[in-house]
């Protein structure tokens, strides 16, 4: 195996977990991508090779190797680009017939057989060998932590929703990718015998864990009468209340956090954590083991990095301790596009070791909020696994750039001798021949829809729904509602607009910029 300075340690420990014989070469560069075939050629002519049946160069390297096996009758083909896909590439090629290329990387020739062993690997990272704790009833699905993190989804005001508008934000929020669908009551006020109801139509919807959100005592014993699996919050005003409870409670899940008698969450950091420490040994007392910390993180730019040092103690001297981090209070609480925040926290969390992180998609700006996260929850689980940063895992969270240009893919048309036209704005402005018809086009966020509205004499008389522009366009054509060039130039930029602002969360005006 070929390689550069900087990436000998990383290599030596994915050559330990290898199941073959190998050997490592490394070559006079820092950077493995800088390794050219007249290097490599020069660099081996002094080497013994004669135990060497196969050599593999870095994917990301350029140029063609054959030169290398003309010269000293050996193999040398290129590995993946990314060094971490090292090990599947290899276990793919001994279990297949599958020959690899001295031009092009093993993860293109090998893409989907790569794809496949990654969704196998995160699929596993649920069921981790040793586990923190476990949550969910039987016949249901059960959580275990310690492996990759877990999304707590928060429904906000779930006493104020209809049996069908709740199932629908269910729904949306397991397909998102949460582990865990979380009740969130309505503060000041008590709901309590709406409870049982609630759990039930949950429970008919979903087979994720459920837990309730609430500080009402009230609320919580009936969550627990209707045999919850996680209740959310216990504090230094409220936890007494387990003591009159009649059931067995010891399989629920209980999240506790730093608040005293008073309400008062302490800014400092130690204070937070000698309270949780009290609710720690007092539920212990009580034989209540499913006992899950949250600091609490603080919002931006009042304490978030004070608050972090809480998670970071607490990891530290108790690394048992089922850790949560309510990561809301930063995408809500910060103007600025939740997929980097997300991103972020969630790399921060990783780093933590934290087991549970809490979300909810409150308002039009965290729309998307839970399938981001759930995407980058994978990530830093591949990167902390890998020993590598969160990049070239095969999964990102670029949603409006590219990593790579493709800038020279259309050259050959670029160079082309044709008649170049420029643009200029005609003289006279181009108006339709249908100024009796008229399309209005919205997005529907209810529905997660395109809606296009076909009006003849100022009347409406057709609804089209869907999801994509191109579904939409051939739908209307189809109809022949257009005869105009010009008309259907239109409604097909609007089309398109509008199925970005669908992708993206963003509010679609039609006539009016996205950006």
């Amino acid at each position: 195996m070929i390689t550069g300075r900087n990436a000998v340690r990383a290599l030596r420990d994915i050559q330990s977990r290898l199941n073959m014989p190998t050997e490592i070469f490394v070559c006079n560069t820092d950077v493995a991508s800088l390794i050219s075939p007249s290097l490599l050629l020069k660099e081996l002519s002094n080497v013994d090779l004669s135990n060497i049946s196969e050599i593999i160069v870095p994917g990301s390297t350029k140029g063609d190797f054959s030169v290398i096996q003309d010269k000293f009758n050996i193999p040398c083909l290129k590995g993946p680009r990314n060094l971490s896909d090292l090990p599947t590439v290899i276990n793919i090629i001994k279990l297949s017939n599958t020959y690899l290329s001295s031009v092009t990387p093993a993860d293109e020739i090998l893409d989907n057989e790569i794809k496949k062993a990654l969704e196998e690997e995160l699929k596993n990272a649920h069921y981790p060998e040793k586990y923190r704790i476990r949550i969910g009833k039987k016949g249901y699905m059960q959580l275990y932590s310690g492996g990759i993190m877990h999304i707590i989804a928060e429904i906000p005001d779930v006493p104020l929703l209809d049996e069908s508008e709740l199932k629908r934000i269910t729904n949306y929020y397991e397909k998102s990718g949460a582990s865990i669908i979380d009740i969130g009551m309505v503060a000041n006020d008590d709901y309590s015998k709406k409870i049982p109801s609630i759990v039930k139509i949950l429970r008919s919807c979903t087979k994720l864990p459920l837990s309730i959100d609430s500080l009402n005592e009230s609320e919580i014993l009936a969550a627990l009468d209707s045999d919850i699996d996680m209740i959310m919050s216990l504090d230094m005003g409220n936890y007494r209340i387990l003591e009159d409870i009649n059931r067995d409670i010891r399989n629920t899940a209980v999240v506790i956090i730093p608040r005293d008698k008073g309400g008062r969450i302490p800014k400092d950091v130690n204070e937070r954590i000698k309270l949780i420490e009290k609710l720690i040994e007092y539920l212990k007392d009580i034989e209540l083991s499913k006992i899950i910390a949250d600091p609490i993180l603080n919002p931006p730019n009042h304490g978030l990095f004070e608050s972090l040092m809480a998670f970071y103690i607490l990891r530290h001297r108790y690394s048992n301790l089922p850790l949560l981090m309510g990561i809301g209070n930063v995408t809500e609480l910060m103007d600025a596009d939740s997929v980097g925040i997300n991103a972020l926290i969630s790399l921060i969390a990783s780093e933590l070791d934290i087991d549970f992180l809490f979300t909810t998609e409150a308002s039009r700006k965290t729309k998307g909020c839970i399938k981001e996260l759930s995407r980058a929850v994978k990530m830093m689980y591949l990167s902390r696994r890998r020993r590598q940063t969160p990049k070239d895992l095969g999964i990102d969270l670029l949603y409006l750039k590219d990593k790579r240009s493709l800038s020279d893919m259309n050259i050959s048309i670029k160079n082309l001798e044709i008649e170049k036209i420029p643009l200029v704005a005609p003289k006279n402005e181009i108006k339709s021949r249908l100024e009796n018809a008229r399309f209005h086009i919205y997005v529907d966020e209810n529905t997660d829809s395109i809606e296009v509205i076909y009006y003849k004499d100022k009347k409406p008389e057709l609804r089209f729904r869907g999801n994509n522009a191109k579904g939409l366009y051939k739908g209307i054509l189809s109809r022949n509602l257009i005869q105009d060039y010009t008309h259907a130039a239109y409604l097909g930029m609007e089309l398109g607009k509008a199925e970005i602002a669908l992708k993206l969360g963003k509010n679609y005006i039609q006539d009016e910029p996205l950006f």
